[in-house]
């Protein structure tokens, strides 16, 4: 099947133009949606910055959009648009893994009893999400 895709990608240019905005206009919305829930997580472990990640995944999908939407204006500057797209796909995850190496070193700091209170009342709630 591939080598079937693969020739006729080659025999008809104007189509990988248009196949290849669409594959990566695609990857970069799914791994953006992703950026925003991941910045949402790091929201609720009481990071300041999370705003940033916000931004970085709303750019994301703002590029992504733009080579969904006109694939053919895509094709054409691809390069740059798919540049864009990975520059702030790879600036949020520069970010995130600062952020999270933060928030594992402040959680370091947490007490054995407060980590008790804690695991107690995730328990808690696992037990009232089965009922």
């Amino acid at each position: 099947m591939t080598f079937i895709v693969g020739t006729s990608l080659l025999i008809h240019p104007a189509l990988s133009i248009t196949v290849l905005a669409f594959y990566i206009g695609f990857i970069i919305l799914f791994r953006s949606v992703a950026a925003i829930s991941f910045a949402l997580d790091i929201k609720q472990y009481g990071s300041k910055n999370w705003g940033i990640l916000l931004g970085l995944g709303i750019l994301g999908i703002i590029f992504s959009f733009i080579l969904i939407w006109n694939p053919i204006f895509a094709g054409m500057s691809v390069v740059i648009l798919v540049a864009l797209s990975f520059l702030f796909s790879g600036l949020f995850s520069i970010y995130l893994g600062l952020q999270l190496r933060q928030i594992h070193k402040s959680s370091k700091s947490i007490s054995a009893e407060l980590k008790e209170r804690y695991d107690d009342l995730m328990e808690e709630i696992r037990d009232e999400w089965d009922d």
